[in-house]
């Protein structure tokens, strides 16, 4: 017996079995229902569960100079309320690597999955050609399940490695500068460049760089203009931090006096660096500028010079003039000569207190002296081990702790590089040794074994040649020793 069912052009056979019925018909339209509502389920992606969290790992560029800025953007995704959380920060062996910032926090999706996002970003710059790489950065946090479990999330990402290119042959500067911009400014000066002589003028000089750090921007040349004093303070570096990197700015501001009436010419400041935008080299210069400079003390010659004319005229109405009464002219005459003998007196004793001053003045110096030195022989010889260890090390402080200890034997010079003291000292080897220590960081010849880290010796025999070879020995104008007796034979 069949039975024709109104909805369903399938028909549905009724079978007996001992008084059972089966309805096969109902039982594949039971199957069909139960596909059709759980496809969708089933066609979602596989791995969902799986990818809880993961690390996106992303740079600026493909490859990089040596020394360059890398901008390297690391991602974390998770989609659970995370309990605690720790996320690595990347490290290389041959690279110094500055956080650009906080982290920061945002809301993705990804496919149908919604998560939260922490990116970090850093400033990665390659010290040596090759290849860059970095360590895997790693993720490992717990969440609470829905059955109110602890749970442990691990992720890791690592960075394909990218190649360094060595510094560019043509490359015309002393100093590697890979920057995305540089400029140079100077201000302070008249916009005329006329002067008069002995005007007190401030001269500041401003170079700015996109993409590198302060420490790597190289000091301003020492100038010296002949007819012109110098008198440069100490230069300031900064370094702001964005998310799009580093950008830095030194300045330096010099007091100038003209002490010569003319023409003094101020020779161009350059800056060569390398524009890695362009992948070329560029240069950054301040142009020559030529000061006229007027005599200043022509003005108080025109000033003085009435009164020189009416004192003249005076003397010789005086002269000129008939006296009638002879009693009076003997009068005039005797006190006008009686004035200069006491002026010349008033002279002499005026010389004589002066020199009895500076008598005393010189005779209580070398106490004085010896006083101060011994309150600060301790201090001063603590500084000194240390600039030794330092030399000893080849450490990059050496300069720097050069220069305090010289500022502290001469604290009337002023010091402001390890330069102004190798001039002054007058000492070929220390200026090697420094100029050295100074190439093996900046410079662009970096040779993997350099005089200075074979022979650390050698810096620290400088410096005690320093100390045996005063500066005053070799300048004629009486200087004081580097050291007096007393602490120089104790160095000994």
């Amino acid at each position: 017996m069949v039975e024709q069912h109104s909805n369903f052009s399938t028909p549905l056979r009724r079978h007996d079995y001992g008084g059972y019925r089966d309805y096969r018909g109902f039982g594949r339209l039971f199957i069909i229902t139960f596909c059709l509502l759980a496809l969708p389920a089933w066609a979602q992606n596989p791995t969902a569960d799986a990818r809880k969290s993961f690390i996106e790992l992303s740079t600026d560029k493909a490859e990089l100079y040596v020394q360059e800025q890398l901008l390297l953007t690391v991602q974390l995704y998770f989609n659970n309320e995370l309990i605690r959380g720790e996320l690595s920060e990347p490290v290389s062996n041959n690279a110094v690597i500055e956080s650009l910032g906080p982290q920061q926090e945002y809301a993705r999706v990804r496919g149908d999955q919604r998560y939260r996002m922490i990116e970090r970003r850093y400033a990665v710059y390659p010290q040596t050609p090759g290849r860059l790489s970095l360590a895997p950065v790693e993720f490992e946090g717990s969440f609470r399940g829905a059955n109110g479990r602890l749970q442990i999330l691990r992720s890791s990402e690592q960075l394909f490695d990218l190649p360094v290119k060595d510094i560019p042959p043509q490359f015309s500067g002393s100093v590697w500068l890979p920057a995305t911009g540089l400029t140079l400014e100077e201000s302070g000066l008249p916009s005329d460049n006329r002067v008069t002589r002995g005007a007190n003028l401030t001269r500041q000089l401003t170079l700015r760089a996109n993409g590198l750090p302060g420490a790597t921007l190289p000091p301003f040349p020492a100038q010296t203009v002949p007819g012109l004093r110098s008198y440069p303070e100490p230069a300031k570096r900064a370094t702001d931090i964005s998310a799009d990197g580093l950008m830095s700015m030194l300045q330096q501001a010099s007091a100038l006096v003209p002490v010569q009436a003319g023409e003094l010419r101020l020779p161009e400041v350059r800056v060569p660096w390398w524009d890695t935008a362009s992948d070329s080299e560029k240069v950054a210069i301040i142009p020559e500028r030529v000061l006229v400079v007027a005599p200043g003390a022509g003005i108080n010659t025109q000033a003085q010079a009435p009164a020189v004319a009416a004192i003249d005229e005076n003397l010789n109405n005086a002269a000129s003039d008939p006296d009638p009464g002879s009693d009076t002219s003997s009068q005039n005459t005797t006190g006008g000569g009686a004035f200069w003998p006491w002026l010349a007196l008033f002279m002499a004793v005026g010389w004589s207190i002066t020199a009895g001053f500076f008598w005393r003045a010189r005779r209580s110096r070398y106490p004085a002296n010896k006083a101060t030195e011994s309150n600060a022989g301790e201090g001063d010889s603590e500084l000194y081990r240390e600039l030794l260890a330092a030399a000893g090390n080849n450490n990059p402080d050496t300069p720097r702790l050069l220069l305090r200890w010289m500022n502290l034997q001469y604290p009337d010079k002023g010091f402001q590089s390890w330069r102004q003291v190798a001039e002054f000292c007058h000492l070929p080897p220390l200026t090697d040794a420094l100029a050295k220590l100074e190439q093996r960081r900046y410079s662009i010849e970096q040779p993997l074994e350099d005089e200075v880290s074979n022979n650390p010796a050698q810096l620290q025999q400088a410096i005690r040649e320093l100390i045996r070879r005063p500066a005053g020995q070799t300048v004629t104008s009486g200087l004081s020793p580097l050291y007096p007796p007393a602490i120089d034979a104790s160095q000994q």
